[in-house]
């Protein structure tokens, strides 16, 4: 197998390339086969200009984490919410968490593989990934607006929902139906969607009491 060429002259650049060189190695090896070698030969440079880069692969795997090619960071998530998200109702504001964290998943095939070699094969560096996924959660979610209920657990609705979506997600890569709902179609998320509004509307809105 030849070497791919790519100039170490930008630091800056071999190291994006090393990143995604990694992202790609772990989507295909899992962790467990995940070598400092296998990510050099991807990149196209040597272990040592790797070793130049990175303190080891925790450090590579780390910086992978938070630098937006592994997981979609707040500010994408952000970006990707309905216009006038902080005024939107909390269940609203939810629900286009998943809505968004979707669509961002959905440009990110590796992502889902990573996912799938995560339920596999714990470790160091899945626990790593985890951590930073559940921290963009947290700063996604410091930008909600009306206060949640005090007698809902939105942390147990949110691993629920999360759960949910994300399983599905990973399905759909070999899957194209699941429990008659199309996994690889707009049609189909479009269903998941509007059902997990309308359950968030009925756990988040506020309770009415009738007369």
């Amino acid at each position: 197998m030849s070497l791919k060429v790519v100039s170490i002259d930008s630091i800056s650049s071999t190291r994006r390339q090393l990143l995604k060189a990694a992202y790609k190695t772990l989507a295909r090896k899992g962790f467990v086969h995940l070598s400092p070698d296998d990510v050099a030969l991807e990149a196209g440079v040597s272990r040592k200009v790797l070793f130049r880069h990175f303190r080891g692969m925790d450090n590579l795997i780390t910086e992978l984490g938070e630098s937006g090619i592994y997981w979609p960071l707040a500010p994408e998530l952000l970006s990707l919410a309905p216009e006038g998200f902080p005024d939107l109702p909390p269940e609203k504001q939810v629900g286009a968490f998943f809505t968004s964290m979707r669509k961002a998943l959905d440009t990110r095939p590796e992502t889902l593989r990573i996912l799938g070699w995560e339920m596999l094969e714990r470790s160091a560096l899945s626990e790593e990934l985890e951590y930073i996924r559940v921290r963009t959660a947290l700063e996604f979610f410091e930008h909600l607006g009306p206060e949640v209920p005090d007698e809902v657990d939105l942390a147990a609705a949110v691993a629920l929902l999360g759960g949910g979506v994300n399983y599905l997600a990973i399905r759909s890569l070999n899957t194209k139906t699941f429990g008659g709902i199309e996994l690889q179609t707009d049609k189909g998320w479009a269903r998941l969607e509007k059902t997990m509004h309308k359950m968030l509307s009925g756990l988040l809105s506020p309770c009415t009491e009738e007369d």
